[in-house]
């Protein structure tokens, strides 16, 4: 790969000026090359404010989701439960339906826990929802994460 120097230009320029009006030239140049390069940092802080606060805004939404599908997973297990308890769990489907929303109350303390974090410290939220996917769920992985983060989950089960 080449290698070019960018300062080339004004290298040359100050070792063939060496007039007065030269140095001014040369100062005036190094003051607008620092002004558009100023101006571009301006332009840079801006657009990782509104990337971070967008991206602060989609996990604030997708946990108030989350709240929804906990309430819901609540009201469950705690129907599955009444009903596993009053059968004293002789009937098969009721633990069945017990242990499937068990696991999806699981999942649901653990998603609401990492898009909190997520909130604050979006890289560290998202590990603690891959650490527990990885570890204790994999089966999760098919039904929670995303099709598009599906296939780098896998990489990691061939390795």
């Amino acid at each position: 790969m080449t290698i070019y120097n960018i300062f080339d230009y004004t290298e040359k320029a100050s070792a063939n000026l060496n007039s007065q009006k030269a140095q001014k030239t040369m100062e005036k140049i190094e003051l607008a090359e620092a002004k558009v390069g100023f101006q571009e940092e301006e332009g840079s802080k801006k657009d990782r404010f509104f990337s971070s606060l967008a991206a602060r805004l989609f996990f604030l939404l997708l946990l108030v989701i989350d709240v929804l599908w906990g309430v819901y997973v609540s009201v469950s297990v705690s129907l599955a439960a009444v009903l596993n308890l009053i059968t004293f769990g002789k009937v098969p489907l009721f633990r069945r339906f017990l242990s499937k929303f068990f696991l999806s109350f699981k999942r649901f303390l653990v998603c609401g826990l990492s898009l909190f974090v997520a909130l604050f410290t979006p890289a560290l939220g998202i590990m603690f929802a891959c650490t527990y996917f990885l570890m204790y769920d994999k089966e999760g992985i098919e039904e929670v994460v995303p099709t598009s983060l599906q296939a780098q989950f896998k990489e990691f089960f061939t390795a």
